[in-house]
C-alpha cells in the first residue's frame, strides 16, 4: 500500500500535446487527458483522482482556458492551473478574469519555458 505522505504530486496536463519532458515523471505524477473527456468528469471522478496540478494550453482546438477554469471550479479544484501560451502581451487581463469569474482558482499564466521551469522546481512559489 502506498504511503500517502510520500506519493507524488498528479498533473493532469489537458489536451492533445504530451508532456515533452521526461525529467517530471521524477516529480510528478503524470496523466493526460481530452478535454473533451475532462469536461465528462463528475465533481466526484475528479475527486477521486487527488490532481494537485492542472495544465492546459491557453486555446485548445475545442476550448480555451476561461471555459476550462469554470469546470475546475464547478468541480472544486483546489490546487493550480498552469496555462502555458507561447506569446502573450498581458497575461495580468487574463488572470483578472479568471480571477473574478473563478475567485478560489489559483491560476499562473506563463510561457512554455517558464512552466517548464517552474515544474521542474516544486519549490517554486507559482507566484514569483
Amino acid at each position: 500500500m502506498t504511503d500517502s505522505r510520500f506519493e507524488k504530486p498528479m498533473l493532469l496536463a489537458l489536451g492533445g500535446d504530451a508532456i515533452a519532458d521526461e525529467r517530471l515523471r521524477d516529480t510528478y505524477r503524470l496523466a493526460h487527458m481530452t478535454c473533451d473527456t475532462f469536461f465528462r468528469l463528475s465533481r466526484a471522478e475528479f475527486g477521486k483522482k487527488n490532481i494537485q496540478l492542472v495544465m492546459s494550453a491557453l486555446f485548445c482546438a475545442q476550448t480555451d482556458c476561461i471555459e476550462i477554469g469554470q469546470h475546475l471550479s464547478a468541480l472544486g479544484f483546489q490546487g493550480i492551473y498552469l496555462i502555458r501560451t507561447d506569446t502573450l502581451p498581458d497575461p495580468t487581463v487574463i488572470k483578472r478574469e479568471l480571477h473574478q469569474l473563478y475567485p478560489d482558482l489559483e491560476c499562473q499564466i506563463m510561457t512554455s519555458d517558464d512552466l517548464m521551469d517552474f515544474l521542474g522546481n516544486p519549490h517554486t512559489s507559482p507566484s514569483q
